[in-house]
């Protein structure tokens, strides 16, 4: 858009002034007061019903002190054609119209402002730099260039791009958000696999006792020995006699079948490993503090993670509690069953001694009955240290098939790890890609925006270290200088620089009015109309030249 003059009826200062523009540069010199400012804040108004910083309702304010009436006409050319735009206020009555016809501010817009911020943004280089930072931000981001994900592959390695690609790859920040979760998942599993390897090789390196021998010769000749006694006796009495030693020796009672408590203690080994994982979160979670917009206050954004991990916690403990009361319970009843089992073996063999016992002194003579009883008292002391070595035994033997079941177990966690270890690499490596594809776009994006800076250093975004992910981060200096303490010639500069920026991305050209141009003494001037208001001592009649100042 190019303003090729302005005629000006009862604004402000102007009663009835005319002034033609270069297409490229055009000076307006004059004393303070003299209504150099006003120029600007016409065309302002004329496109958009606003004053020079945007603001609305201010058109009573731009009437000439005493006059009910006001207009300003423009003559502008936009795409190799000339519209002439008029606004006018009559009496309390605002009327527009382009090329004579009764228009309306959306007519304005859409044929020629497009939009109101990035308008001021370019027609006055002060008004960026006045704007708060997240209205700044808002206007940047309407025009900033969106650089693809396939612009971004190209940049970055062949493996990079196509390992991304096949594991769809498609906003990064989801991407590694997901990688993150899938991440936790395995952590998860390796540590309760590493929890259950420590128990196994528990089992696995513990020391085992010895089986014992028990040598049936004494015993076998002190049976004999009885039986010598007893040759004579009832040969009835010694059969049945036998058959209860045998039933004595193996007791036809059948075993209880334990139930397995295996799984229980798996569980409450789980739940303590989560337990000690989220109690460790906790301890790692530091407070983060941010201030409310609305009433000021300081928010902890940590205190509801903290929360939810707290009830988590809470939660574990409760299936740990009842975990435990339930592998207690099944050890109860296990030992239960086995004391039951024992005290009915017991009573079963004291039924049969006194039967035994019985049968024994049936068989004896009176002559060699005190011989016997004390052959009978050293049987019964034998048999006892047989039982005796055969629960030993049988306990050792239980301990060595729990040992190779542990080894066959080991085996099948020692792959887990080295699955999920595996597994954690490679997720690993795909949020290093991610995080390298977040650089890569952060670093595109900036090229393209310094084509249009010098002094101006611009940062929209920037990426978290802990976690590779692209979060606001909205930066804006003029040579190294935040834009709230720099002077006003350089947020004149910093303004035009802004302005050249817009114009480069959006490829739209608006002119640009500089106020006190004075106080710059050089600048580098974006590729399009330029107009500057410059104070000139005693010139009390605006003066109109061409060119550069």
């Amino acid at each position: 858009m190019i303003i090729k003059s302005i005629t000006l009826k009862n604004f402000k200062s102007h009663k009835n002034t005319i002034i033609n523009f270069n297409d490229k540069n055009t000076v307006i010199y004059g004393d303070n007061g003299t209504g150099k400012t006003s120029i600007g804040e016409a065309i302002a108004w004329c496109l958009t019903g606003a004053n020079l910083f945007g603001t609305e309702n201010v058109t009573n304010k731009l009437v000439t002190i005493g006059k009910n009436e006001m207009s300003v006409t423009l003559v502008i050319e936009k795409d190799g054609k000339e519209y002439e735009i008029t606004r006018s206020k009559k009496k309390n009555e605002i009327e527009i119209t382009i090329n004579g016809v009764k228009s309306t501010q959306i007519d304005l817009y859409t044929q020629f402002v497009q939009d109101k911020d990035i308008f001021f943004t370019v027609f006055n280089p002060l008004y960026f730099t006045t704007l708060a930072p997240r209205d700044a931000k808002a206007i940047l981001y309407k025009v900033l260039p969106e650089v693809s994900n396939e612009e971004v592959f190209e940049k970055l390695s062949p493996e990079v791009a196509e390992t991304l690609k096949k594991n769809g790859f498609n906003n990064a920040n989801t991407f590694i958000e997901k990688q993150r979760e899938i991440l936790k998942d395995w952590e998860d599993g390796l540590l309760k696999s590493e929890g259950n390897i420590e128990i196994l090789r528990q089992i696995i390196n513990a020391k085992i006792p010895e089986m014992k021998s028990f040598d049936e010769t004494q015993l076998k000749e002190l049976e004999k020995k009885l039986m010598e006694f007893q040759k004579n006796q009832n040969i009835e009495i010694e059969k049945e006699l036998a058959i209860l030693k045998e039933q004595y020796k193996n007791p036809p009672i059948e075993k209880p079948q334990l139930k397995d408590t295996s799984i229980l203690q798996k569980t409450r080994e789980e739940l303590l490993q989560e337990y000690k994982q989220i109690q460790e979160q906790i301890k790692n979670l530091k407070p983060q503090y941010i201030t409310c917009n609305k009433c000021g206050n300081k928010i902890d954004v940590t205190a509801k993670e903290k929360q939810l991990l707290l009830a988590k916690l809470q939660e574990i403990k409760e299936k740990g509690t009842k975990t435990a009361a339930e592998l207690k319970a099944v050890i109860e009843e296990n030992e239960k069953a086995e004391k039951e089992f024992k005290e009915k073996v017991n009573k079963y063999r004291k039924a049969l001694e006194i039967k035994i016992k019985r049968l024994e002194n049936a068989l004896n003579t009176n002559a060699n009955k005190e011989q016997i009883q004390q052959i009978m008292q050293q049987i019964e002391r034998l048999r006892f240290e047989e039982r005796e070595v055969i629960s030993h035994n049988e306990s050792v033997k239980a301990l060595l098939r729990q040992k190779e079941e542990a080894k066959k177990k080991l085996k099948e966690v020692e792959e887990d790890i080295k699955l999920a270890e595996q597994q954690i690499n490679e997720v690993k490596t795909l949020i290093e890609y991610a995080k390298a594809f977040n650089a890569k776009k952060l670093e595109l994006e900036a090229t393209e925006i310094n084509k249009y800076l010098n002094k101006v250093s611009l940062q929209l975004w920037k990426i978290v270290q802990s976690t590779g992910e692209i979060k606001d981060d909205f930066k804006i200096l003029y040579d190294g200088k935040e834009f709230n303490i720099l002077s006003y010639s350089e947020r004149i500069k910093a303004g035009l620089e802004i302005a050249n920026l817009i114009m480069g991305l959006t490829k739209i050209k608006f002119p640009i009015f500089i106020d006190n141009a004075e106080s710059i003494t050089e600048y580098t001037a974006p590729n399009t109309q330029i107009l500057e208001s410059i104070v000139k001592k005693g010139t009390k009649k605006l003066e109109i030249k061409t060119g550069r100042s």
